[in-house]
């Protein structure tokens, strides 16, 4: 008896299941030919649409990803132009103030020397404006001399033929001192 009860037992779990497969495979059944809760479709149509559905969303965000990917690349080779080309600018702003650098330290060496060149000739003109007036003093005073020699002389000796070849003697040393 103890093995007829557990037989029983095993076919009523076995008859049990099968009535839940049988039953689950009628409402698929049911679903599948009667679609008329589901909105005039079947399951198939519903699950097939629903797939659908869900492919066209991901094929969109597939293609929105590539969009995106292809944006990025084209900033990124923007961005690459942009550094190239603002390296470029620096570079030639540092050429150019490299340029006028040494176009600045030209320029004051040019107007140093001119100034220099100024100052000296300025020295020199001065130097021989005044070298001539010592020249010219010292002749005057050399005449001043000549003449107060004349006159001691003259009245030293009043001698006309002497004075006149003492005149003479003293103008001609004025002249060969002119020329020296």
């Amino acid at each position: 008896m103890v093995l007829a009860a557990s037989t029983l037992s095993g076919n009523y779990l076995v008859w049990w299941v099968a009535q839940i497969v049988a039953l689950a495979f009628i409402v698929f059944l049911v679903l599948r030919w009667r679609p008329g809760f589901l909105g005039g479709k079947t399951i198939g149509q519903t699950v097939n649409a629903s797939l659908d559905s869900r492919a066209a969303q991901i094929k969109e965000q597939l293609e929105a990803a590539e969009r995106s990917r292809q944006e990025a690349e084209r900033i990124r080779r923007q961005s690459a132009q942009d550094v190239a080309q603002a390296k470029e600018e620096a570079e030639g702003i540092v050429a150019r103030a490299s340029e006028t650098s040494q176009a600045i330290q030209k320029d004051i060496e040019t107007r140093a020397r001119e100034e220099y060149d100024r100052i000296v000739g300025q020295a020199r003109t001065e130097i021989d404006a005044e070298r001539r007036q010592a020249e010219l003093a010292l002749r005057r005073r050399a005449a001043d001399i000549v003449v107060d020699a004349a006159r001691q002389i003259v009245e030293k000796n009043l001698d006309a033929e002497a004075d006149q070849r003492l005149i003479r003697e003293s103008v001609a040393q004025l002249g060969n001192g002119d020329r020296g």
